[in-house]
C-alpha cells in the first residue's frame, strides 16, 4: 500500500503554517493558561511570540520550588526532577528547538492519576501534571516532556489561523523590507539558484523532484518562506535573512521508500547558498539527525 510522504519541516513555525499541530491532548481545550504554567516544572515564556516560535526555558531554582510547593501542598504525584534531570533537560530543550533532537513517540497521556501504572511516565489530562517514576528518566522520556509541553503552550497562547497568518504576514513584511533595501534577491531568482545547487548535489535524481509552495504561502501570495537565520546554528555565520526552497517529489502518492525531499536556504541579500540537506527514505514523522544528508557549498 502506497502512502503520502510530506516533509514535515524543520521549525515549529512551519508546522503553525501548516495547520498540522495537534492543538488536543498534553493540555485540554479551553483555557489552560494556569495549566501551562504548572504542568511541568520548567518555564513557558508566555511573551508576544516572536517569530511564531514556540520558546521553553528552563529555570532550576523555580523548578525546584515549584515541585516541592505542588508535593507538600496538594495531593500531587509529581515528584521534583533530579539535578542530572535539570541538566540533561536543558541541554534536550535547546536541541530539541534547534530541531536536532526530537521523542520517537508522543507521551503516553492518562486521564486521571488512578490510570497511571507505576513506573511508567505519563501526562495525567485531569490535574494537568506529570506522573514521574521513582528512577531516573531517559533522554526519550525528557523528550517527550518537552515535546509535550511545546503544545501546551501553542494551547495555552490560544492560536487561531488568523493569528497565526496575522504574524507570519507582519514577520514577513518586515524581512522583505529589509531585503529591499539591500537590493535583494526575488523569490524566483531564489528558486533558481537553489535548483542549480540541487543538480549539482544531487544530479539526475533532481529531474524528479519539483519545488514545492505550501497553501498557506500561496494565499499569501508567497512561494517561498523568508526567515531570519541569525540565531540557527547551522546558518548564522551565512548571512541576515535566508529563503528556503524545498524540492520534493512530483507525485503527491509515492512508496516511502521513494520519498525525497532536498532544501536549500538560499541568502535572500547576495544569493548565496547558506546551506543545503536533503532527507529520503522511510524516515517516519520522528527523523534522527542522522537521516539529513547535508551538502557543502
Amino acid at each position: 500500500m502506497k502512502k503520502c510522504k510530506k516533509f514535515v519541516k524543520t521549525r515549529l513555525i512551519v508546522l503553525f503554517a501548516a495547520g498540522v499541530v495537534s492543538l488536543t491532548g498534553c493540555g485540554r481545550t479551553g483555557d489552560d493558561s494556569e495549566q501551562a504554567d504548572t504542568a511541568v516544572q520548567y518555564k513557558i515564556s508566555e511573551a508576544e511570540p516572536k517569530g511564531m516560535e514556540v520558546q521553553t526555558d528552563m529555570d532550576t531554582d523555580q523548578t525546584k520550588d515549584d515541585a516541592q510547593e505542588q508535593n507538600e501542598g496538594t495531593d500531587s504525584i509529581m515528584r521534583a526532577y533530579s539535578d542530572s534531570e535539570k541538566e540533561r533537560m536543558a541541554e534536550l530543550n535547546q536541541n530539541y528547538q534547534n530541531e536536532t533532537a526530537k521523542p520517537k513517540k508522543m507521551i503516553q497521556e492518562v486521564d486521571s492519576a488512578e490510570s497511571v501504572v507505576e513506573g511508567t511516565l505519563c501526562y495525567i489530562r485531569s490535574t494537568g501534571e506529570y506522573y514521574l517514576p521513582e528512577r531516573e528518566l531517559t533522554d526519550e522520556e525528557l523528550l517527550e516532556i518537552i515535546d509535550c509541553n511545546s503544545r501546551i503552550a501553542v494551547n495555552s497562547q490560544g492560536w487561531t489561523q488568523e493569528k497565526i497568518d496575522e504574524a507570519e504576514r507582519r514577520d514577513r513584511a518586515l524581512l522583505e523590507e529589509k531585503v529591499k533595501a539591500a537590493g535583494g534577491i526575488s523569490e524566483d531568482e531564489a528558486i533558481e539558484i537553489a535548483r542549480k545547487a540541487m543538480e549539482a548535489d544531487i544530479g539526475e535524481k533532481a529531474e524528479e523532484l519539483e519545488v514545492r509552495i505550501y497553501p498557506d504561502l500561496a494565499a499569501n501570495g508567497w512561494k517561498l518562506r523568508l526567515y531570519d537565520i541569525t540565531d540557527w546554528d547551522e546558518y548564522k555565520d551565512k548571512g541576515n535573512i535566508a529563503y528556503s526552497v524545498q524540492f520534493g517529489n512530483k507525485e503527491e502518492v509515492v512508496d516511502p521508500e521513494e520519498f525525497f525531499d532536498y532544501n536549500c536556504m538560499v541568502n535572500a541579500v547576495d544569493g548565496s547558498i547558506c546551506g543545503a540537506y536533503s532527507l529520503s527514505g522511510d524516515v517516519g514523522l520522528y527523523w534522527d539527525y542522522d537521516d539529513f544528508v547535508w551538502y557543502e557549498h
